[in-house]
C-alpha cells in the first residue's frame, strides 16, 4: 500500500527550543538558595581546618619545649625582644618557628634576639635585652615568670587549670600567643583544649579558666590568644 504522507506540522507541534523566562528564573532561584545555605558551611569549614592546624601547631611546640627542656634542664625566660621558637630552631629542635594560619599573617618572620650557649654551662641566654626585633604583633611561643594576675590580663603569666588555682608562684610559664584571632575562632579553640568546662558561654566574654586564655574581643573582634604548653 502507498505510504500515506504526514501532515506538516503546525505552529503548535513544533519542537521547543532553549528555556522559558519562567524556567530560568526558577533555576537561579534554586542556585540562589543552595548559594545562602552552602556558602556558609564552606567558609564555616575552612575557619575550623585552621582552628585544626594551630592546635597541631600548639601541640607541636609543646613537644618541642619539653624535648628541649630534657636536653637542657632549663627553659630561659624571654624578653621583649626574643621569642622561646627562635631558640627552639637555633638548637635544633624545630625545623621552623612557631606559624599558624588563624590571627594576623606576619609578611615575614622578624627575628628577635639572638641565642647563644654558655660553653661551659650549657644555658641559653637571648643576646641581650634589648637586642633584635619587638615580636608584639606576631604570633610566637614565649617563656614568663608567673604572677597572680587574672590569666585573661596576664600575657601568659598566669593559668588556672582547674578554673580556680592559680599556677605556682615563680614558675616559669611557656604559652604559644596567637596575635588578633577573631572572637569565634578563639572560643573554638577554647572548647577543642578545654571542653565545655572551662570555656565560655559566647565568645563576647574573656577567658580565664583552662589552657586557653583571652581578653574579652576589642571593637574589631579580635583578640590575643594564650595557650599554655608547660611551666617549670
Amino acid at each position: 500500500m502507498p505510504t500515506q504522507p504526514r501532515p506538516a506540522r503546525g505552529p503548535a507541534t513544533r519542537r521547543r527550543t532553549g528555556f522559558s523566562l519562567v524556567e530560568m528564573i526558577g533555576v537561579l532561584a534554586i542556585i540562589a538558595i543552595l548559594a545562602v545555605v552552602i556558602v556558609p558551611k564552606v567558609f564555616s569549614t575552612i575557619a575550623s581546618s585552621r582552628v585544626t592546624a594551630a592546635i597541631a601547631s600548639v601541640n607541636t611546640m609543646k613537644t618541642a619545649v619539653i624535648d628541649f627542656a630534657g636536653r637542657f634542664g632549663t627553659i630561659p625566660t624571654t624578653t621583649t625582644n626574643s621569642r622561646l621558637d627562635d631558640l627552639l630552631f637555633t638548637a635544633g629542635i624545630t625545623e621552623g618557628r612557631f606559624s599558624v594560619k588563624i590571627g594576623t599573617q606576619p609578611g615575614a618572620f622578624i627575628e628577635g634576639a639572638s641565642w647563644a650557649k654558655d660553653a661551659a654551662t650549657g644555658v641559653w641566654t637571648p643576646g641581650g635585652a634589648v637586642a633584635g626585633n619587638s615580636q608584639a604583633g606576631q604570633s610566637r611561643v614565649i617563656c614568663v615568670n608567673s604572677n597572680a594576675t587574672a590569666p585573661s590580663a596576664a600575657n601568659g603569666a598566669n593559668y588556672r587549670l582547674n578554673g580556680a588555682v592559680d599556677l605556682p608562684a615563680r614558675s616559669r610559664v611557656v604559652s604559644a600567643v596567637i596575635v588578633n584571632v577573631t572572637a569565634t575562632d578563639a572560643l573554638d579553640m577554647s572548647r577543642r583544649l578545654d571542653g565545655d568546662t572551662y570555656s565560655e558561654q559566647t565568645a563576647a566574654t574573656a577567658d580565664n579558666a583552662g589552657k586557653v586564655v583571652y581578653r574579652a574581643p576589642n571593637g574589631q573582634g579580635l583578640t590575643n590568644v594564650y595557650v599554655y604548653l608547660t611551666h617549670q
